[in-house]
């Protein structure tokens, strides 16, 4: 019984270590040909301005975008894809706010005065970016 306890803490640390992989072009410089990076950052769990379990968050990456409009996009890299499942059926719908879930990642972008046709081909990139394979 006690010899398998080290392949148990080996198994119990391997999710340790490095945070979630999202793809290294997730926030490009220009999206859907129109929308202009101004800004990227990560957040930490405790940081989280919505309202996903903290418990639940390996990591937050976050970008604004200036364009027709300006667009804040925050994707939740999730612990499991049964989680962001979770949170994009209890989500509570707000103004100029789309939600979408996409395997382990939950994906919440605000904007403001945006141009309906451009904020639609900027959230079709990003799903494509981000969708489970």
């Amino acid at each position: 019984m006690w010899a398998a306890a080290p392949v148990w803490t080996i198994i119990a640390l391997s999710g340790c270590g490095s945070p979630a992989a999202l793809p290294p072009d997730l926030f490009p410089a220009t999206a859907a040909g129109v929308w202009h990076r101004t800004a990227t950052w990560e957040l930490t769990e405790s940081q989280a301005p919505d309202p996903v379990p903290r418990n639940e968050i390996e990591r937050i990456a976050a970008a604004s975008y200036d364009g027709p409009g300006r667009i804040e996009a925050r994707v939740y890299a999730l612990h499991t894809p049964e989680v962001g499942v979770t949170l994009a059926q209890r989500w509570r719908p707000s103004s100029d706010t789309v939600f979408f879930n996409s395997g382990r990642c939950f994906v919440v972008l605000k904007w403001q005065a945006a141009d309906r046709k451009a904020l639609q081909d900027f959230i079709r990139e990003l799903q494509k970016k981000l969708a489970v394979k």
